[in-house]
């Protein structure tokens, strides 16, 4: 009696792999602030001259203030480092800011 094999056939194909295209980034750093992508400037011309660079916590960006803004900022919380106040009492001389004050009537 002759033996029988079984054997088994498994059909494997070979396929070519796909091409992929290799992805290349620019990961050139900005060289000015308005490439920056987190900041809030507008355009910047002679009108923005004098403001000071802020980060705005709520809105997550940089933006620009005037000095003015700036110091209301300082002190919405109303404390005042006492060291600020100790300089301006020794940088401001009243005499100088006017020589006419008057106090008004009692």
């Amino acid at each position: 009696m002759s033996n029988v094999r079984r054997s088994t056939s498994v059909s494997t194909s070979i396929g070519k792999k796909p091409v992929t295209k290799p992805s290349v980034r620019s990961v050139r750093q900005p060289s000015t602030l308005q490439e920056m992508g987190d900041t809030n400037f507008g355009a910047l011309d002679a009108s923005k001259d004098g403001l000071f660079v802020t980060f705005n916590n709520e809105t997550s960006l940089f933006e620009l203030l005037s000095a003015d803004d700036l110091l209301v900022r300082a002190v919405e919380d109303n404390d005042i480092a006492d060291q600020f106040i100790e300089v301006l009492e020794d940088e401001i001389d009243l005499g100088a800011v006017s020589s006419d004050i008057d106090g008004g009537t009692f």
